[in-house]
């Protein structure tokens, strides 16, 4: 896992949260492939808490706005890829049901280009950042 805005899995993974709510509301259960996301607004950022269980490997911050992301935690998840395509791939066949593909897609489009302002990323993670 890279928690690095230069990966489409890890951006990918900012747009499930972004969406996270709206899926919740829906009664999409974007839980059901086995991610496990929690939110929190805290000013300007926005905390993402996920991984495969109760446990969360991932923890960052990101500020849209100012394109800035912080690693506060970064354990290794092995299949964080393919848990990442499952959960998409759900969400997006259970939006279509719903009639919300176009609000979903429109998301996941936006994750998927490279973007066009580069975003600063700051580690404050006290566990490893490596790849996993």
């Amino acid at each position: 896992m890279k928690a690095d805005t230069s990966d489409v899995a890890f951006r990918l993974f900012l747009a499930l949260g972004e969406l996270w709510d709206g899926l919740q509301r829906a009664d999409i259960d974007a839980t059901s492939r086995g991610l496990h996301l929690s939110k929190e607004y805290l000013g300007g950022y926005t905390r993402l808490s996920a991984g495969p269980g109760s446990h969360a490997r991932l923890v960052v911050e990101w500020n849209e706005s100012s394109r800035h992301l912080r690693v506060l935690r970064c354990e290794p998840w092995p299949g964080f890829e393919q848990t990442i395509s499952g959960t998409v791939s759900y969400i997006r066949t259970a939006a279509r049901e719903c009639g919300l593909i176009d609000v979903v897609d429109a998301a996941f489009v936006r994750a998927c280009q490279e973007p066009q302002v580069p975003s600063r990323r700051t580690v404050i993670a006290t566990t490893p950042t490596r790849s996993g």
